[in-house]
């Protein structure tokens, strides 16, 4: 059938009807397949990229929390001349180097609650008076400078804060019978280990660029662990009396911490902040970043325990003259350990 259009032209019906219909065309299952095949790799491209970039700004942040506590032992060296003590008296457990420095991290409002005569240990003060009130509330109080970002173990539910950056106790206390690091204990915490005074930074001989100060140490998780964790947990080592640090070394790493004992249940390093002792608020560097802890001689001053962090490959740590740097777990054994001596006169220096 043909109509004479407006123009006076003929045109074909069909046509016509044809030219008004819109067709539209959908994807098929395959194309529909292939584009969430394409969504799914860009995805998986990206997300380790993501992933990356968060810890990247972690350990930044992480460095950031570490370069404070530097800068917070040089104001308060300032102002009293020393260093904070590493542990003040043993029946309270402390106060911890965290507590002294609390003012000068400008967490002066929870310090102002706080006591030093009173327990700054894992359990709380007998008394009940209202200081004691103020004090284990202050105790409480968990101040993000003292948390790495990237730590998986936040101790929830449980009264304390807790911190990951510890003080440095020297080499190995077994070693020479005494602590030899920037911090140790005002009283004779075993045996014939003689009490040491709070360190002054003249007294770091071997140059504080190449003495540590704190590192970094994961947190326990407070109960025997269901997955064991070398950054993390601790283990019995049996009787060991080695003298030198390459036979102590040697000793430890050959230990297989997948089937040594646990500690009976005790999982606690970094819980609570406020406790001077090695094992709650310290590491030392006989071993390299990120091995595990052990306790030999069943002697818990002797407790060697390392610097350990979720960072991949290594753990940050803040050196005397207040830098930070992070050092990889291949850091030269002799190097790592000369760095937690403040006065050894050995050679090296970290990377």
């Amino acid at each position: 059938m043909f109509l004479w259009n407006a123009g006076g032209r003929v045109a074909n019906l069909r046509t016509a009807k044809l030219s008004r219909t819109t067709l539209v065309r959908g994807f098929t299952l395959v194309e529909l397949l292939v584009v969430i095949a394409i969504i799914g790799v860009l995805v998986a491209l990206l997300l380790p990229a993501v992933q990356a970039a968060r810890e990247s700004a972690r350990r930044m942040q992480c460095i950031n929390h570490l370069k404070q506590l530097g800068l917070a032992t040089h104001n308060f060296e300032s102002t009293f001349g020393k260093l904070p003590d590493g542990s003040k008296t043993a029946a309270l457990f402390g106060p911890s180097p965290h507590a002294y420095l609390l003012p000068t991290l400008e967490q002066k409002n929870i310090s102002d609650r706080m006591d030093s005569s009173f327990a700054h240990g894992a359990s709380a003060d007998s008394g009940t008076g209202s200081g004691v009130l103020d004090h284990e509330y202050g105790s409480t109080i968990r101040p993000k400078i003292f948390k790495c970002p990237s730590e998986m173990n936040e101790f929830k539910g449980l009264v304390y804060g807790f911190t990951n950056y510890h003080t440095n106790y020297g080499s190995w206390v077994k070693l020479k019978n005494s602590w030899d690091g920037p911090y140790g204990t005002n009283f004779t915490p075993y045996g014939s280990v003689k009490p040491v005074d709070a360190s002054k930074l003249r007294d770091i001989t071997d140059g504080t660029s190449n003495t540590l100060l704190y590192a970094e140490v994961c947190n326990g998780i407070g109960a025997d662990p269901s997955r064991r964790d070398p950054r993390r947990d601790c283990y019995e080592a049996g009787s060991q009396s080695q003298t030198t640090a390459a036979d102590a070394r040697a000793a430890f790493l050959a230990i297989d911490y997948k089937t040594a004992p646990t500690l009976g249940g005790w999982n606690w390093r970094g819980y609570p902040w406020r406790e001077g002792s090695i094992w709650r608020n310290g590491f030392n560097t006989l071993l390299t970043p990120n091995k595990p802890c052990f306790r030999p001689n069943t002697e818990w001053w002797e407790l060697v325990t390392p610097a350990s962090s979720y960072h991949p490959g290594g753990a940050s740590a803040c050196l005397a003259d207040g830098s930070v740097r992070f050092v990889t777990e291949s850091v030269d054994a002799d190097v790592w350990t000369a760095s937690g001596t403040m006065a050894g006169g050995e050679l090296g220096q970290l990377p």
